[in-house]
Order: C-alpha cells, then sequence, then structure tokens
C-alpha cells in the first residue's frame, strides 16, 4: 500500500483571522516538502464569522465556503488532494474555550444544523456522531485552553506543529494514551514563516472526506510529528 503525506491542520488568509497565508503561497510551501493532500480547517469561531462579508450566519457561510472551494481548485492544479475540515470553537458555562478539528464534514453539516460555534461539546459531539464526523480536540493543553470531556471526543491531536504557541504536546499524548484515544498531528499552519511538520500518512487511494473520516474512525494513522529547525 502507498501512502501520501497528509496536512490534518492548516488555515488560509480570509478564513482565520490569524491566518496570513494565500492558499497559492501555502500549496507551494507543502509540494516542496513533499506533501500530498491538505486538509483545510479554517476557524469556525464568532471572531473569524464576525470578519467575513454578510449580515447572516447563511451569508457568512458562503463565504467561508468560497474559501474552501477557491483552495480546492488551486489544491488540484498543483496536484495535491484537497480535503475539507473544520476547527470549531466551543465554550463552557464558565467561558472557557476549548477547539475541535472535524473531519468528513460537508456543507449541510453547517447549513442544516444550529450554528456550530454556538454548540457546547457535548451537542458538538452529538451532531458529528450522528453524521459520521470524526471530532478530535486541537492542542487540548495549549496556554488558554481548556482541555475537553474525554466521553465527547474521538481522537486528540498529540502533536501541533505551531512554533508561537506552547502546546505541551508530550501532555496531549499522555492524556491520548490514558483514554486509548485515536491520535492524529498537524502543523497548524498559518503563515508563510511555518515549515510543515505536522500530519498523517494517509493511503493514496483515499480522496474523499467521508472516506478520510472512515479511515480515522478505523484505523490508527501514521504520525508526522517533526521538530522544526
Amino acid at each position: 500500500m502507498n501512502f501520501i503525506k497528509l496536512e490534518m491542520h492548516a488555515h488560509s488568509r480570509g478564513g482565520s483571522s490569524c491566518a496570513q497565508a494565500d492558499v497559492e503561497e501555502m500549496l507551494k510551501i507543502y509540494k516542496a516538502a513533499g506533501y500530498g493532500g491538505i486538509v483545510l480547517t479554517n476557524h469556525c469561531c464568532e471572531a473569524s464569522f464576525a470578519l467575513y462579508p454578510g449580515e447572516t450566519y447563511s451569508e457568512k457561510l458562503k463565504f467561508y465556503f468560497s474559501l474552501y472551494e477557491k483552495f480546492r481548485t488551486e489544491a488540484l492544479k498543483a496536484g495535491i488532494k484537497p480535503f475539507f475540515g473544520s476547527e470549531v470553537r466551543a465554550y463552557d458555562a464558565e467561558g472557557y474555550f476549548s477547539e475541535y478539528l472535524l473531519y468528513g464534514l460537508d456543507k449541510k453539516f453547517f447549513t442544516d444544523n444550529p450554528v456550530l460555534y454556538k454548540l457546547t461539546q457535548k451537542e458538538l459531539f452529538a451532531l458529528a456522531q450522528e453524521s459520521g464526523v470524526f471530532m478530535a480536540q486541537s492542542h487540548p493543553f495549549r496556554n488558554g485552553v481548556k482541555v475537553g470531556y474525554y466521553g465527547y471526543l474521538h481522537g486528540v491531536e498529540v502533536f501541533n506543529g505551531h512554533k508561537f504557541h506552547t502546546n505541551r504536546n508530550p501532555v496531549a499524548k499522555a492524556f491520548a494514551e490514558g483514554f486509548s484515544f485515536k491520535e492524529i498531528a498537524g502543523t497548524d499552519f498559518h503563515m508563510v514563516e511555518q515549515t510543515p511538520v505536522g500530519g498523517i500518512y494517509l493511503p493514496e487511494e483515499i480522496s474523499t472526506d467521508k472516506e478520510l473520516a472512515e479511515y480515522l474512525f478505523s484505523s490508527q494513522p501514521q504520525l508526522i510529528c517533526q521538530t522544526e529547525k
């Protein structure tokens, strides 16, 4: 079986308030690093959506989807497999937030459900379960982030490669192992100053978002966890 390098956590300019790399710049960097696929996981949170054009949630979703469509078009031109994901923020009753990477979702997951970033972790997980969407907490032990409840997770990002954050990846790894979660890794790409250092090795024949989710549910992928030099 042949495998490709797949980035599991990447943001593009316009889709996340903190992202500074255009998709063309991103794809050039990943192509040079030998990656065969990227999951675009732009933020689904109130802060990012507040910056989008449009007055209603539906109008803002159209812009959110358009960012992926642009990414998909350019990725196919570059010979890189595009996948659609999202990083959704959830708050608890005390106002603390955690963030969750979703894989295997589609536009209907957004349009047919309540505003995702207004849901609790439990509510978001219930929708993911119902729709066959794989839900993993991103950087659960980063400064300012609250670790999610273990009963409402499919997996954990045990390696986050964002060099400008304190992620405590070894603690995330121990957390995942302690609860026997599926483990994923990602660069958390935002800007051209970052080198791709995270991801998984994905079987080459997997090409759709649903196939990716099914693979994550059924297998423990080999992780890419590199230290940026």
